[in-house]
């Protein structure tokens, strides 16, 4: 196993391995093996896993994470480029050094340099992970602030054990949009809370006086109906219908202002049963009319009532608008894409025109004038639905019907700023 050059007639040299084996015990034999060959791959094999070493290091050095490989003694095996921007130290002066030192020349730069210290000394230690850990660090007198998130996790594979990786993050701009949707967040939230105030208010106003006229017209009508000529008798019950109509659009605008879905409300919906006691509640409105259900619902996270009301007023429509001498009302639900659930209420009425798919989830919009109710059943399906963190729409053929669908999330619905964050 000696390892020598020789040196041939010709000046050339020669990498050879020499091994000598006794024969006897005065002879022996000695072997020398060309290693030129197995050179030559050597030497390239160095280049490759150094063309290969380069390429990491500089890909390295591209990202925008801040890294930090230290090796199984403890000691900075390589720091990229990243961290001399986050940290404004130059990075030859950690390669080399021992880990805490070098973590410690990075922490010159923080709010709270002791804290960060006392926990990354801790699992340098215990050998364990820091996770997620929050960094604000200042460069200078002239620089912003910057908001790092740091992790440092042991290497524990099964061709190499001992060591670490430590990275910074920069999630600065993640918490400027976090923070300034927060502060949206909040806006939105006194916005409502106004509006609802507003609409209380406004209901109020408006039911006293329609209420207290409403009496006066009844008192009048009840006190001289057979001395009134007809035409006043009309416009006086016309003026009553219109004031019970106002009453119902106060009654209506304060339904809708007040669907809220708040995390403590919510419960599992069967919805297996809670369409089936609409459709029983709705009983002598669905004579004559062909109802279909599918036999398994899914089970759902919200408010039974509102989803109940979302299930009433698209079947009611179903059947109110309905022009065939048999209508035909299906209610089913099929898988949904990024975790939901479709449900859908398909009828064979006379269809709705492209044109107005958007305008009829519009409050108070009616496209048939002539027909009983709000116009505000569709817009309040779409506040309940999107409450629920679901959205509604539907499909319609002129002359053979509409089919409504909406989603709903199958497990509780995140609503706030780490929802949105994320």
């Amino acid at each position: 196993g000696v390892e020598l050059r020789l040196t041939t007639e010709g000046r050339g040299v020669v990498p050879v391995e020499l091994q000598a084996k006794r024969v006897t015990g005065k002879v022996a034999v000695m072997e020398a093996q060309d290693r030129r060959r197995v050179a030559e791959l050597e030497r390239r094999l160095a280049e490759e896993e150094a063309r290969y070493r380069y390429l990491i290091e500089d890909g390295i050095d591209t990202l925008d994470l801040g890294i930090v490989l230290i090796d199984a003694q403890g000691h900075v095996l390589w720091a990229n480029r990243a961290l001399e921007k986050f940290f404004g130290v130059p990075r030859d002066k950690l390669v080399g050094k021992q880990s805490l030192r070098a973590i410690q020349l990075l922490a010159g730069a923080l709010d709270k340099p002791q804290e960060f210290l006392a926990r990354v000394k801790q699992a340098y230690r215990e050998g364990t992970p820091v996770e997620e850990a929050e960094l604000r660090v200042w460069q200078g007198p002239r620089s912003s602030e910057r908001i790092l998130q740091y992790r440092s996790i042991p290497i524990q594979t099964k061709r190499y054990k001992g060591g670490r990786i430590d990275y910074f993050a920069d999630i600065t701009e993640l918490k400027r949009l976090e923070e300034e949707l927060r502060q949206r967040a909040q806006e939105l939230q006194e916005v409502n809370e106004k509006l609802s105030q507003f609409t209380s208010v406004v209901s109020h106003d408006l039911r006293s006086p329609a209420n207290l006229a409403m009496v006066h017209l009844s008192k009048i009508l009840g006190a001289y109906d057979g001395a009134l000529p007809a035409p006043v008798r009309e416009r006086l019950e016309k003026l009553r219908g219109l004031m019970e109509y106002m009453d119902k659009l106060v009654d209506t605008l304060a339904h809708y202002s007040e669907i809220r879905l708040t995390p403590d409300r919510l419960e599992r919906v069967d919805m297996n049963r809670e369409i089936r006691e609409r459709i029983e509640d709705l009983g002598e409105y669905l004579r004559g009319v062909n109802v279909k259900l599918a036999d398994d619902f899914p089970v759902v996270y919200g408010i039974p009532t509102l989803l109940g009301e979302v299930i009433t007023n698209l079947v009611r429509n179903a059947v109110k608008f309905n022009d065939k001498a048999l209508p035909q009302v299906e209610i089913g639900w099929k898988e949904g894409k990024n975790g939901t659930y479709i449900f859908y209420v398909k009828d064979n009425g006379p269809g709705i025109e492209y044109q107005y798919w958007e305008t009829i989830f519009v409050m108070f919009e009616k496209l048939d004038r002539n027909k009983e109710g709000t116009g505000a059943g569709l817009a309040i399906c779409r506040r309940i639905v999107e409450e629920h963190g679901g959205k509604i729409w539907l499909e319609s053929e002129i002359g053979k019907g509409t089919t409504f669908y909406f989603s709903l999330p199958k497990a509780p619905v995140k609503k706030g700023v780490e929802h949105h964050a994320q």
